[in-house]
């Protein structure tokens, strides 16, 4: 093995270790309040949680729950951002590529208009007469008007969450343990997921970033001929989940996280993907999509690793970590592409979970289609529940975060909650951001066909996760 430096090693193992601490283990934080001259914060329950879940609930306290409640402005300010980026930032990639990027565009405007409304409301009381079914309350959302439902379970969340999660991010990705995991995996990847090993980096990255890291890093990938359009196309559907942060949104609004089931929750929703892919990428259409490279590119394939495996893996982690930038750098470039990716969730997801919502209590589409998994879905859940999550289960193809909705209010079994939370992250594909995201890169892939591995992935993940639930809460 080549000498490297003992930085290049201390940056591998103690950064490794930080975000190793900082995700996965659990630490007890008891009940705190705090008051800052007139500033007072909100009450935070005593809890034992991951670090990164403590931090989202500083902040929420802080900024949201206590007596400056700052946040619905911050989300605005993520929405106006959106809509510069529209027009002004990168326009091509949303009005000049596809007509479905166009049409989620347009989404995301009349989204940013009712995030308007949300803040003006907020903070002045005023609501025009036109917005009634916007600000009025709703008996099935606990007597909850849908802008508040909305702003407060979903918007804020997400936006104190992501960038909580991306903060601490660099020291799980950017310093040799996802390339460490990458190179050991390597040989059972082209076996079992018929995808190089290079598939298993883009994954974890995804995992704990965001499906756009994902999708960027794959289309680069096909770009460059190191990858076919097969596994440009698989990787992208199959394996660009969403991330961490959208994990802690589930976890809190299902309520798993205050139960003190994160690590079963992160794990398993992580070996239940694997194992929906894993069934995925041997039926149609996956299976189907030619092993061609990006036009006009020379092949560059993945060269296997027979011999010396651990060896590699550390040099490919110690290469990474002596080469990769400061660690303030990589956070500063972290929570830069992070606002990216909040201006399309905030503005998309003011849109899709408000339509997602109107559907559900206005009208029968959201119950009927949720029909289709009814019968797979009363294997694991029982029969007062099962067509609430079948409704779950449905709702997901609109906005990740929308089954978790359905059981923040009333009581439901640690199955129903654990299914509302897992489905949505491992059937993977959503229209709120997701579809529009994959389709601006050059990655082949049609809408129909998303549609369709969206509803085999869903399917699949009742279940696989309808097992795991069983097993897990006899």
């Amino acid at each position: 093995m080549k000498q490297y430096k003992t930085s290049s090693w201390l940056r591998f193992l103690l950064f490794s270790l930080a975000g190793i601490y900082v995700f996965f283990i659990n630490c007890h934080v008891p009940e705190y309040q705090f008051r800052i001259g007139v500033w007072e914060w909100g009450k935070v329950a005593g809890q034992s949680n991951v670090l990164v879940s403590h931090a989202t609930n500083l902040i929420k306290a802080a900024l949201f729950t206590g007596n400056f409640p700052v946040m619905p402005f911050v989300v605005w300010l993520i929405g106006v951002y959106s809509v510069v980026d529209l027009f002004w930032l990168r326009p091509d990639k949303f009005w000049h590529t596809t007509r479905v990027a166009a049409v989620f565009a347009v989404f995301k405007i009349v989204g940013f208009v009712l995030l308007c409304f949300a803040v003006a409301e907020w903070y002045t009381g005023w609501n025009p007469f036109f917005m009634d079914w916007f600000f009025h309350p709703v008996a099935s959302l606990g007597e909850k008007s849908i802008c508040q439902f909305i702003m407060n379970n979903i918007l804020v969340t997400i936006c104190i969450s992501i960038p909580a999660a991306s903060l601490f991010l660099p020291l799980l990705v950017d310093y040799g343990l996802v390339d460490f995991v990458g190179v050991l995996v390597r040989p059972i990847m082209r076996p079992v997921f018929r995808l190089p090993g290079r598939a298993a980096v883009i994954m974890v990255s995804a995992f704990l970033g965001n499906f756009s890291v994902g999708h960027i890093a794959v289309n680069d990938q096909y770009k460059t001929g190191r990858m076919t359009e097969r596994e440009a196309v698989v990787i992208g559907t199959s394996f660009s989940t969403v991330s961490v942060g959208f994990l802690l949104v589930l976890a809190n609004n299902t309520g798993l996280n205050e139960r003190g089931y994160w690590n079963l929750y992160f794990w398993t929703a992580f070996l239940i993907t694997l194992l929906v892919s894993l069934i995925g990428v041997r039926i149609y259409p996956l299976r189907q999509i030619a092993d061609t490279f990006y036009p006009g590119v020379s092949p560059n394939p993945e060269l296997s690793i027979r011999k010396h495996l651990f060896q590699v893996a550390g040099e490919e982690a110690l290469k990474t970590a002596e080469h990769q930038e400061s660690l303030g750098r990589r956070i500063v470039y972290m929570m830069k592409e992070t606002i990216g990716v909040l201006g399309t969730v905030a503005s998309g997801t003011a849109f899709f979970a408000t339509a997602g919502v109107l559907l559900y209590t206005y009208t029968p589409l959201i119950r009927w289609t949720g029909c289709i998994f009814y019968p797979f879905m009363r294997l694991s859940i029982p029969a007062s529940e099962a067509v609430t999550a079948c409704t779950g289960a449905a709702v997901s193809l609109i906005e990740v975060t929308l089954p978790a909705l359905l059981v923040t209010v009333g009581e439901w079994s640690l199955r129903t909650r654990y299914m509302m939370a897992v489905i949505p992250v491992t059937s993977i594909i959503f229209l709120a951001s997701f579809v529009p995201c994959l389709m601006a890169t050059d990655i082949p892939v049609s809408f129909k066909d998303m549609i369709l591995i969206w509803l085999e992935r869903m399917l699949l993940s009742v279940v696989i996760t309808g097992i795991f639930a069983v097993w897990l809460f006899p």
